[in-house]
């Protein structure tokens, strides 16, 4: 069984409680920005990607959950 649920970024923040790096969430919003600003065009696809990360907890060889966290949060902003 695979049952799915919506959250928002900091409904995700929350459920990671004491678990939850703030300097690697930091990073996250402050590097997709900055892609977000020299590729413009891709946001869209940068955005898909995020989400198939959180989504499918796919975090081996990348930074923790906190940071694609970070990401997600910052497009909210773009």
């Amino acid at each position: 069984m695979c049952e799915k649920v919506r959250m928002s970024a900091v409904a995700l923040r929350r459920i990671m409680g004491e678990t939850f790096d703030y300097a690697t969430f930091e990073q996250g919003r402050q590097e997709t920005r900055t892609f977000i600003s020299d590729h413009p065009e891709q946001r869209a696809e940068e955005l898909a990607k995020v989400k198939s990360r959180i989504e499918n907890c796919n975090f081996a060889h990348t930074p923790g959950p906190s940071y694609w966290i970070g990401c997600l949060c910052e497009m909210d902003f773009l």
